[in-house]
Order: structure tokens, then C-alpha cells, then sequence
């Protein structure tokens, strides 16, 4: 019993076939936010350490 390789689809789309299973995406869109989160909080704390010096707090 040989497959014809026609018959299946390839590596690329098997993967993205995978991929776009609404399970998959949850948790793609959830690192996303976590990663935006962090690249956020992270600015903050970049912008704060650069002006610091010329605030006066009391």
C-alpha cells in the first residue's frame, strides 16, 4: 500500500491546518497579550529610568 504523495496535503499546510484550530489560536492570543503586557509594563520602566534625574519629588 503506497500513498500517492498528491493525496495528502503537505508539511506547510498540515501545520497551518493545525494552527488554525480555535484552541490553538486561544492560546496564541493569550501569549500575544502577555507578551504586549510586557512590552508595555517593560516601556514604562525604560521611560521612567531615563527621566527620573529631572523630576523633583520633593
Amino acid at each position: 500500500m503506497t500513498e500517492d504523495p498528491e493525496d495528502r496535503p503537505n508539511i506547510v499546510d498540515r501545520f497551518f491546518l493545525r494552527l488554525m484550530q480555535p484552541e490553538n489560536l486561544g492560546r496564541i492570543l493569550r501569549w500575544a497579550w502577555f507578551i504586549s503586557l510586557f512590552m508595555l509594563a517593560m516601556g514604562y520602566v525604560i521611560i521612567f529610568s531615563k527621566i527620573s534625574q529631572y523630576i523633583d519629588f520633593i
